[in-house]
């Protein structure tokens, strides 16, 4: 009976000292979910609606356009071009999914730790209930819902981002497929007629 007392005070110190590292973590969150928001309005403003010529001569795809320029300009190969032309598309894939990574990662880590932030509290908070402390019970239920609110507003702001920004780069890689593909068809034309 005393190992298990034991453990239990040695659970309750470890979770009660897990609150403020959450909590600390949970505001901390906050503000780098709306600092996605801020980054996802600036690339709003600065992708171009319209054709695909826009996009690629004056929008947010002109550095992929003026490297597949550059490749198509420095090779002749045709296997060559097309290595090269797959390479820049899987570099745009890579960085894609870098910028995609964080906010996915939030999507799950906010309510997780909303949820910790919940579940630690209702320990004091039933030991104040017993004790008949109903103070200590209102501040840990308060600290456990406003915990559960803001894990979920993360998680919530992170998932409208990530599927934004999924569907924009879904639409830049089938634009940047398209343009790749009529561009290495010119070339193969060009290059024949010589």
């Amino acid at each position: 009976m005393e190992l298990l007392a034991e453990l239990m005070r040695i659970m309750l110190t470890l979770s009660n000292a897990l609150l403020y590292p959450v909590l600390i973590l949970l505001v901390v969150l906050v503000g780098v979910s709306f600092i996605f928001v801020g980054e996802l309005l600036s690339d709003y403003s600065r992708r171009k609606s319209g054709s695909i010529e826009d996009k690629l001569n004056e929008g947010h795809l002109s550095v992929f356009f003026e490297k597949l320029k550059k490749v198509l300009a420095g090779h002749s190969d045709e296997d060559t071009l097309v290595r090269e032309t797959e390479r820049l598309m899987q570099e745009r894939e890579v960085e894609i999914m870098r910028k995609l990574e964080k906010p996915r990662i939030l999507i799950r880590f906010g309510p997780t730790l909303g949820l910790m932030g919940t579940l630690i509290p209702l320990g004091p908070a039933l030991l104040g209930l017993s004790a008949g402390n109903i103070e200590q019970l209102a501040n840990n239920l308060v600290i456990a819902f406003t915990s559960t609110v803001v894990g979920l507003l993360i998680g919530a702001v992170s998932m409208i981002v990530a599927t934004v920004r999924q569907r924009w780069y879904t639409e830049d890689m089938n634009d940047m497929e398209y343009i790749a593909e009529k561009l290495l068809k010119n070339h193969e034309i060009t290059h024949d007629q010589h």
